[in-house]
């Protein structure tokens, strides 16, 4: 019997991984929020990380998605399983070897953050993670899939502005955009409630359709200033990285890097058109409002604006 159906006296325990990134720390804080109805559990590979949440009276695990001899002992007693992995094509194996250790360890709900995808993706990383969503479908353990469009954050470091523009190497294409607050509060909410809710289901997010010109009118806004975008094309951009005139970013894998400028170049041709939707996940899940992209500028403006001096070398 799967560990998610506990006795009325035991909170389900959640393990989050990639805790100590973005998403995960958030997920867990929110997770934090309803301590009535779950335990959420804090996963790092790095022993220190772990140590301090166990200092600050925080359950912690040590946990390394490369080294499968550390998910048993992660693992005993967890009923719920948050799987986000990081931007490399270390992605596939981790998700594989991590599923079956969950599978194995009779964890009841396998929650995967993937992508925004129609299920038959030729962009390298995008099939990537529906390759491992099959998988973890056919583990035998309940699963939930996060479809998530790009994130707004991403305004901070892969298009940051510089020197008040904002490069967008898809011409006048748009895509979608998600908050990442949204995206984590409906992980947190899939999570808090577990598989009799929402096994079974995918959660496509997408709360605004732009393209570069629309987001740099909408961040002009925010930041009383202009703003404007470069529309390139992909192969512009491949170029300006290999002049050294743009960086990839730190956090991203060469392959993974250069997937996602496939990404860009289906963008481009028209093959994502099928993607240049909204959806009314956020609301319908949480009830409220989704954040467009006009709320988040304005929330993140200090942050938008050392995004911007830490590209141009500015003070």
């Amino acid at each position: 019997m799967a560990s998610d159906t506990v006795t009325q006296s035991r909170k389900p325990r959640v393990l989050v991984l990639g805790s100590t990134g973005l998403t995960g720390e958030a997920v867990a804080a929110k997770l934090d929020d309803v301590s009535d109805r779950v335990d959420v559990v804090r996963a790092s590979r790095n022993p220190e990380n772990v140590e301090e949440w166990r200092r600050r009276g925080r359950s912690a695990i040590q946990l390394d998605l490369d080294d499968a001899r550390t998910f048993a002992a992660a693992l005993e007693g967890i009923d719920r399983l948050f799987v986000v992995t990081g931007y490399t094509v270390a992605m596939t194996h981790q998700t594989k070897t991590i599923t079956d250790a969950a599978a194995d360890a009779g964890v009841g709900h396998i929650v995967h953050l993937g992508i925004f995808g129609n299920g038959r993706s030729t962009d390298p990383h995008f099939a990537w993670h529906e390759l491992v969503e099959r998988y973890i479908e056919g583990s035998g353990v309940a699963w939930t899939h996060l479809h998530p469009h790009m994130f707004m954050e991403n305004l901070l470091t892969v298009f940051p502005l510089r020197d008040g523009r904002l490069l967008w190497p898809a011409g006048d294409k748009p895509t979608g955009w998600i908050a990442g607050d949204d995206l984590t509060s409906v992980a947190a909410k899939v999570l808090g409630e577990g598989p009799d809710v929402h096994a079974g289901k995918g959660y496509w997010m997408s709360t605004d359709v732009l393209n570069g010109a629309q987001a740099a009118d909408i961040l002009a806004e925010a930041l009383g200033r202009t703003v404007t975008a470069d529309a390139v094309t992909p192969d512009d951009m491949l170029q300006a990285v290999s002049d050294g005139l743009v960086a990839t970013p730190s956090f991203m894998e060469g392959h993974y890097a250069l997937s996602t400028l496939e990404w860009l170049r289906q963008t481009y041709d028209g093959r994502m058109d099928y993607s240049a939707v909204t959806t009314t996940t956020v609301e319908d899940l949480l009830g409220r409002p989704p954040m467009h992209l006009a709320q988040w500028a304005a929330r993140h403006r200090d942050a938008l604006l050392a995004a911007e001096h830490a590209s141009t070398g500015t003070a």
